[in-house]
C-alpha cells in the first residue's frame, strides 16, 4: 500500500507544492483543470482549495484507480474530509492514451495540465499527447522529473526539443513547470513518438532486469 493511501498527503514535497500553487495564482487561469495520476487525491485536494469557493475551475481526473485497493474510494473520502464534494469533480477511469483520444475528438481544451502518472517512458510520451488539447498561455507540470526517473526526464526533455512553443517558467526539485506560448506548428506526440518511446521502454527494461541480476550477483559473492 502505498504511504499517501494512509496519510492522504500529496505526493509533491512542501517546495514543490509551493511552486506548484505559485504558477497557478499568477496564471489567473480559468479553464478546465486536468490531473493525469492522482494517487490518494493529495495533490489534487491542494490545487482545488487554491482557488476560492465559488471560483473554482473545473477539474478533470484521469487515472486507471488500480494504484492501490480503494483507491477511488480513498481519493473520495481524502476530498471530503477537505469539504471538497467529490461529486464535482470529473473522473475518468481507464488508461490516459484512449482517454486522450476521446478528449480530442470532443475538442476539448484545458488551461492547466498535471501530469503524474506511470515513469514509464512510453506512458509519459502518451501523457504528454494531452499538450496537445492546452490552451496558449496555459500550463503544464511534470512531477518526478529527476535522473532517478530516466522516462520521465528523457521524454519531457525531448518533448521540449521538438516544440519550442513550450516555456520552462520554473523547476522546482523534481517539479517542471512549463507555459505554452502559442498554438504549436505541428500536433504533440505523433504516432512515430509512441512507437520510438515503446522501443525506448524495452531497451530500459532490459537494462533494469541485467543490473537487478548484477546486484544478486555481488550478494551471493559475499555469503
Amino acid at each position: 500500500m502505498r504511504e499517501s493511501a494512509t496519510t492522504l498527503a500529496s505526493e509533491v514535497s512542501g517546495n514543490e507544492l509551493s511552486a506548484l500553487l505559485s504558477a497557478l495564482r499568477s496564471s489567473s487561469l480559468s479553464g478546465p483543470h486536468l490531473e493525469i495520476g492522482t494517487a490518494a487525491g493529495g495533490t489534487l485536494k491542494e490545487l482545488i482549495l487554491s482557488y476560492p469557493q465559488g471560483k473554482r475551475p473545473p477539474f478533470v481526473v484521469v487515472d486507471p484507480m488500480s494504484y492501490f485497493p480503494d483507491q477511488m474510494g480513498i481519493v473520495r473520502r481524502n476530498l471530503a474530509s477537505a469539504g471538497i464534494d467529490p461529486d464535482t469533480i470529473e473522473f475518468r477511469i481507464g488508461k490516459s492514451w484512449p482517454m486522450f483520444q476521446s478528449a480530442e475528438q470532443k475538442g476539448e481544451r484545458f488551461s492547466f495540465i498535471f501530469i503524474d502518472g506511470s515513469h514509464k517512458i512510453h506512458h509519459v510520451t502518451e501523457d504528454l499527447a494531452w499538450t496537445r488539447l492546452l490552451e496558449a498561455g496555459g500550463i503544464v507540470c511534470f512531477h518526478d522529473y529527476a535522473e532517478k526517473f530516466p522516462g520521465v526526464m528523457n521524454a519531457v526533455d525531448r518533448f521540449l526539443t521538438r516544440y519550442p512553443e513550450y516555456r520552462i517558467l520554473t523547476r522546482m526539485e523534481s517539479l517542471l513547470v512549463v507555459q505554452k506560448n502559442a498554438a504549436s506548428s505541428k500536433r504533440e506526440i505523433s504516432a512515430w513518438d509512441r512507437i520510438r518511446a515503446r522501443g525506448i521502454n524495452v531497451v530500459h527494461q532490459l537494462r533494469a532486469s541485467a543490473t537487478k541480476k548484477g546486484l544478486i550477483s555481488r550478494e551471493k559473492t559475499n555469503f
